[in-house]
């Protein structure tokens, strides 16, 4: 009987039953995994999407520093989608999306995504752009290639083929090894250049978005002709202040409106309407302006446009002797007829006895026989005739929302019908209004945007990493001279890294050059 021995080279153990556990990574490999997924540009482009998706998100959902009011009534369930809904919404922080951890952590991310990328492309860039065009080889297989051969030297070849190639902005090395003669020539590292410098652009957009976000601010107000403002959080009718945006970085200036002038085309629609302001500071005058729209004014790092316009007339109210309101009202346009509207707070201290003057003027109209008016289509106020509304009760007034929504409960309890300068019994003469005159308010936007230069910075550096790229595309020729005799023999090779078809018709170009160069 033979038994057969197995060597101990040849051996193998059994496996062991059961699946063997993946191997777990360390905390340094997780880190390393996780620092590839981020520098990917996949990576920084899902970011994007989710900081879109917040943004959205943010115009949907009331947000707390913009509209406190209606991100109450959502928590309280007077509006919105009920109180667990909305318990739900402020754990997650979208009733300030901007100002949450998770989106300064997106904003962040992306930032370390974008650098991750770019950084590593710029540096391989600048060591291709830096390499000298390489020798070629095996230029025959090449499907661009063209042969001929002439009586010049080849001494004198390489030469006429370094001027074709650098009057067509190639960079040209001349080669001498083993015997071989050999102009290479590159062209096209604008291409990738450009997408850098395209894919950088977003990155100073970005910079310039967040930094206008964080430190900017924009406020509103309207201002009545002879009025004035200080540049004051208070001041504002409407204000924007981004988180980084203190109090003491208001400049305190007082601007006063000294005269608004509006006029119209043909048709009668506003040609240009324009604010001549005085701009005082610690009470003396330094500079008088006229602001237009797209035409702002800047001062201290502060920009005023013109945004809007009304008309302002001058109203006063009386019980008796006593004085209840004696202030500009400013009316805003009615868009489906030629009227201008708006409310006075006359008295509202006390909430059951509340007093609102809701006024429409009409600034072209006739009176009839019967004392109607009758309104014309001119929104100059040639004519103006005031219809006062008198509202007396528990009106809301005392509630932090526009004048113009009070509670109007069964109707106006008197009405006065006013020129200018006229005046009027109301309430079986327990009031008196007085309509002194009519003047005009102007709509000014008061602005601090530091991340505009490098807005326009990003916008310019898409457009100039967008033409190359598109553009322009990699080639390499090569020029091959061989001795021949007391000639030499030409070989005009070349190859396109993109866009094959173009560099086609150039290549034939090149090569006819060269041979015209060489036998001229």
């Amino acid at each position: 009987m033979t038994e057969t021995v197995t060597p101990a080279s040849q051996q193998r153990e059994d496996p062991p039953s059961g699946g063997r556990l993946p191997a777990i990574p360390g905390p340094i490999e997780t880190a390393r995994r996780l620092w590839r997924a981020l520098r990917r540009m996949s990576t920084a482009l899902l970011l994007l999407f989710a900081l879109a998706a917040a943004a959205v998100v943010a115009t949907v959902v009331p947000q707390a520093p913009v509209t406190a009011q209606s991100v109450e009534q959502w928590r309280t369930g007077e509006a919105g989608p009920g109180p667990t809904a909305a318990s739900v919404i402020d754990a997650l922080g979208l009733f300030d999306v901007f100002g949450s951890w998770w989106f300064g952590l997106l904003v962040v991310l992306l930032f370390v995504s974008l650098t991750g990328c770019l950084v590593p492309r710029y540096r391989a860039f600048l060591r291709v752009a830096r390499r000298p065009p390489a020798p070629g080889r095996n230029l025959g297989r090449l499907s661009n290639t063209r042969t001929f051969a002439t009586d010049v030297p080849p001494a004198e070849v390489l030469g006429a083929a370094q001027r074709v190639l650098g009057r067509r902005r190639f960079r040209v090395r001349c080669i001498d090894a083993d015997g071989a003669q050999q102009v290479a020539a590159e062209r096209g590292h604008l291409r990738e250049g450009g997408s850098l410098v395209f894919h950088t652009a977003f990155y100073v957009l970005l910079a310039g978005a967040i930094i206008g976000k964080v430190y900017g601010f924009t406020g509103q107000v309207s201002l009545p002709e002879g009025g004035s403002f200080a540049d004051t959080r208070i001041a504002y009718d409407a204000a924007d202040a981004g988180r980084g945006w203190e109090l003491d970085d208001h400049r305190g200036f007082v601007v006063t409106l000294d005269e608004f002038d509006v006029s119209y085309f043909d048709d009668l629609t506003p040609r240009e309407f324009v604010s001549r302001v005085t701009i005082s500071e610690q009470g003396a005058p330094v500079r008088t302006a006229d602001i237009r729209v797209n035409h702002p004014l800047r001062h201290d790092g502060m920009v005023l446009y013109q945004l809007a316009f009304g008309m302002a007339p001058h109203v006063v109210v009386r019980a008796g002797d006593r004085v209840l309101y004696d202030d500009r009202v400013l009316l805003s346009p009615n868009d489906d007829q030629n009227l201008w509207s708006g409310t006075a707070k006359v008295k509202f201290d006390d909430p059951e006895r509340q007093i609102a003057l809701d006024l429409v003027l009409a600034p072209d109209a006739r009176l009839d026989s019967e004392g109607q008016p009758t309104i014309g289509p001119d929104p100059r106020p040639n004519n103006p005739v005031l219809i006062g509304n008198v509202y007396f009760g528990a009106l809301g007034l005392q509630r932090p929302i526009p004048a113009s929504q009070f509670e109007r409960g069964s109707g106006p309890v008197d009405t006065a019908m006013l020129r200018p300068g006229g005046n009027a019994a109301l309430v079986e003469g327990n009031l008196s209004v007085e309509f002194v005159d009519l003047a005009y308010w102007s709509g000014l936007q008061v602005s601090h945007a530091p991340g505009r230069l490098l807005l326009l910075l990003g916008a310019g550096l898409i457009l100039a990493g967008l033409l190359p790229s598109l553009y322009s595309y990699r080639r390499r020729v090569w020029v091959d001279v061989q001795p021949e005799g007391t000639g030499s023999r030409v070989t005009v090779a070349g190859v396109a890294l993109q866009r094959k078809g173009v560099f086609t018709d150039e290549f034939d170009d090149i090569a006819t050059a060269v041979d015209r160069e060489v036998r001229s």
